[in-house]
């Protein structure tokens, strides 16, 4: 057996679970396989993704810097590959910011984004108030991201975190 082949594909095999138990079935494969995909990239760049049972009522994902460990609340998550999608998507952003050392954007551009965003849709910016203001930016941010078509998440996750990707 090739050295290492054990390893990516027991990687892969778990990657499967990951999905699987976020969703509890693997329907719409090409969604979930994209979703998957996501996944691998992140953790090629060094991050933990972990699936909880247990997350408090409203939690639906977290992203702790210090163990580089993203969290997917199964036990709050619909089964909606588009849901799971946004959730990733956002705590990713956070992953992001983390490789990059702070904010992406300088703040008058944050605000004209959010500003222009709000128009399109206010709902995910009204929660920006639960949080600390030091909190607001990075929040913010990742509002901002998650918002993004897949494609332009994945490219801003490879341009902020290049220097992370193990081939």
């Amino acid at each position: 057996m090739v050295p290492g082949l054990m390893g990516r594909r027991f990687r892969a095999a778990l990657l499967v679970l990951l999905v699987l138990q976020l969703t509890g079935s693997a329907v719409q494969a090409s969604t979930w396989d994209r979703i998957a995909s996501y996944l691998r990239l992140l953790q090629r760049a060094g991050v933990k993704a972990l699936v909880a049972p247990d997350c408090p009522l409203g939690l639906l994902g977290a992203f702790h810097e210090g163990k580089q460990a993203l969290l997917m609340c199964g036990n709050n998550l619909p089964d909606d590959p588009a849901v799971v999608w946004v959730v990733l998507a956002h705590e990713s952003a956070h992953v992001m910011q983390s490789c990059h050392g702070g904010n992406l954007m300088p703040a008058a551009l944050l605000s004209r984004e959010v500003e222009a965003a709000r128009q399109q849709d206010p709902n995910p910016f009204h929660e920006l108030q639960l949080y600390h203001s030091s909190q607001h930016h990075v929040e913010a941010e990742a509002r901002l991201i998650q918002a993004l078509p897949e494609e332009q998440v994945v490219a801003l996750f490879e341009k902020h975190c290049a220097k992370r990707l193990s081939p």
